[in-house]
């Protein structure tokens, strides 16, 4: 399963995990998972179908250009959350 990694600043918001392995085929199934099981972490990095403006997502090394949440992910993908600088824990 996809493993997506946590950075510090929004880790008051998985409770202190700095990584959730969850199921899906696609971002947007990734980040449904996410949702079931943060939800607050989820509003972060979501807006509707779209990525908000203010986060950016490293996929396997590479930042997803684009902002869209189809993009398909491998089954042992590494989804690393980057926050805007100055940490991005405002709600």
């Amino acid at each position: 399963m996809p493993v997506v990694h946590i950075p510090a600043a929004l880790r008051h918001l998985t409770d202190g995990r700095d990584r959730l392995e969850v199921a899906g085929a696609t971002l947007r199934q990734v980040f449904a998972a996410v949702e079931q099981e943060c939800p607050a972490l989820a509003g972060r990095i979501t807006q509707g179908d779209r990525m908000r403006s203010d986060m950016a997502v490293a996929i396997d090394g590479s930042i997803l250009e684009g902002g869209g949440l189809i993009d398909a992910v491998r089954p042992d993908a590494e989804i690393y959350l980057v926050p805007p600088l100055g940490g991005g824990s405002e709600a």
